[in-house]
């Protein structure tokens, strides 16, 4: 024990009193009292570890007093060590935590005492192990409830997919610590804010989270506390000072809570960014497959008009050697020469233009990916 055992000790005889006082000096505090009225007194004002009471008091003054003690609801669990005759040990009411049998030397007193000092120290050494496994006890229930508010946010988050509902879910979190603040998001140049009382975001609250947003991860001034990541600022105003644990969980409470925040406004912001590289795919994908179609209808186009104009050319060529009177010979030569011209020239025009095929192997690749893109949305 950290102060000395505290006793008041009754008794008529001051030369026992006295002696008992010197010996326990420095180890045991004690009030000494001649008459039982004179400890009652007393009692009403301090609480002593235990009472010593010498039955062998005038008038059965002493008796009374214990059985007083008893029947007294305040004192009734009050230690009590009588000093009392043998013959006493059977009367009614005789209901001491120890006895002391009369005469005894006055060492074996001290003795006594000392023991009750060591028990007395034992007890208060269990009662302080049983109060701080209570208070650790009752610490984690109450961590754990408070933890589960943000285990909740972070569970209903995902259903959210768009940033007011993340704000207010996240606000519905603080009411739940009974936290008075707001939420503060920003994004791509925009911002959006809610509070816990349902109101606009006051203007010097607006303005402290825009001056704080830059300055550090967690920042707390008086009873404010500022929580900032990229795109999340959370404000509470009504920290909870006189109670240095619940403060300590309510911080790295709402810090995971932020955290969880910005997580989800991380992924909305993924999401709508694949969304957009979706949708130019998609519509990438959709001008370069009619831009095709119409390449590839124009070579089509050209093929047959090319072909037509080379036919053309050789049946005049072929009437024009009729004409010209040329040594069959030469007329069989020139005529193979152009049969050959056609034949070529029907080999390039029949080819698939190289531009065309490689359109297409773009087109069938943006395909893939503006569906990969998808699935991952």
């Amino acid at each position: 024990m950290s102060n000395p055992l505290f006793s008041f000790i009754v008794s008529a005889d001051q030369d026992f009193t006295a002696r008992i006082r010197n010996r326990l000096a420095g180890r045991m505090d004690c009030c000494i009292f001649q008459t039982a009225a004179d400890c009652q007194a007393e009692l009403a004002k301090y609480r002593p570890d235990l009472v010593l009471i010498d039955l062998a008091m005038p008038g059965d003054e002493g008796f009374t007093l214990h059985r007083a003690l008893r029947d007294d609801f305040e004192f009734s669990d009050l230690y009590q060590l009588l000093l009392c005759a043998p013959e006493m040990l059977g009367r009614e009411g005789f209901e001491p935590d120890d006895v002391l049998m009369q005469p005894q030397p006055d060492d074996v007193i001290e003795y006594k005492l000392g023991l009750l000092t060591k028990v007395f120290e034992a007890r208060a050494s269990t009662r302080s192990q049983m109060d701080y496994a209570q208070h650790v006890a009752f610490t984690s229930m109450s961590a754990m409830g408070e933890l589960g508010v943000v285990m909740q946010f972070l569970s209903k988050s995902f259903a959210c997919h768009n940033v007011q509902s993340v704000a207010s879910l996240a606000v519905e979190a603080l009411r739940q610590y009974e936290l008075d603040g707001a939420v503060y998001l920003v994004w791509e140049g925009d911002h959006h804010a809610l509070t816990t009382s349902g109101n606009p975001l006051p203007a010097e609250q607006e303005t402290l989270i825009v001056q704080r947003r830059t300055l550090g991860r967690l920042l707390e001034i008086e009873s404010n506390l500022v929580v900032n990541y990229e795109h999340v600022t959370v404000l509470v105003t009504n920290l909870p000072e006189q109670d240095a644990d619940r403060l300590g969980r309510i911080r790295d409470n709402i810090a995971t809570l932020a955290e969880g925040i910005e997580s989800r406004i991380q992924g909305l912001l993924l999401e709508h960014d694949n969304l957009l590289k979706q949708q130019g795919i998609r519509y990438a994908v959709s001008e370069i497959r009619d831009s095709v179609a119409d390449l590839h209808a124009r070579q089509m186009t050209d093929l047959m008009q090319t072909r037509a104009l080379v036919n053309h050319v050789i049946d005049d060529f072929e009437a024009a050697f009729m004409h010209m009177a040329v040594h069959t010979e030469h007329e069989n030569q020139m005529i193979g020469d152009l049969v050959e011209l056609r034949h070529k020239i029907g080999e390039i025009v029949s080819q698939p233009g190289e531009v065309h095929n490689k359109l297409k192997v773009v087109v069938s690749a943006l395909q893939t990916l503006a569906g990969e893109i998808e699935r991952q949305h």
